[in-house]
């Protein structure tokens, strides 16, 4: 078995992949007399034309005990896709710089407060819960036609141990 290189997950390290979204920053402003920060991210979820139906689906994912060991990679044509655990829990972003044939994964740990957005094309690995059960909200367009998810079989030996 390989093992997959892992680093925090940073907006500059994950750039070539996608997103990270995080509240505060330069957009964040206060609202509803400074009880409320607002963080906003207008546009951020791209889309091809073909994909005009928006959809939110909920993962609820159990914790990753010990190794994972990679046997799928999955690529969305059409979309951009965001993943945000809605209950604060620690999660892992598996992605490829290229065709997951002729590239090496590079694995990425994200904490709470943080979300992602795998850029439309991206090879990845399906989200993963680090330390505990993790409740995701996700956000995608599609198509209709039933083409929006590109699967790949792996059979490289590669294992992650976030």
């Amino acid at each position: 078995m390989r093992p997959v290189p892992v680093e925090p997950l940073t907006a500059q390290a994950f750039a070539p992949f996608g997103t990270v979204l995080e509240p505060g920053g330069d957009s964040a402003r206060l609202i509803r007399d400074g009880a409320v920060r607002l963080t906003q991210f207008p546009g951020v979820l791209g889309h091809d034309a073909a994909a005009s139906d928006v959809a939110f689906d909920y993962y609820d994912v159990q914790p990753q005990d010990g190794p994972l060991t990679l046997h799928q990679a999955e690529r969305h044509p059409f979309s951009d896709q965001l993943f945000v655990a809605l209950n604060g829990a620690r999660f892992l972003a598996v992605v490829w710089p290229e065709d997951p044939a002729t590239s090496d994964p590079i694995g990425f740990v994200g904490a709470p407060g943080q979300a992602v957005i795998y850029r439309a094309g991206v090879w990845h690995h399906a989200i993963v819960a680090v330390a505990g059960e993790a409740l995701f909200g996700s956000l995608i367009w599609r198509t209709g036609r039933g083409d929006d998810t590109v699967f790949a079989a792996l059979d490289s030996g590669w294992t992650v141990a976030p």
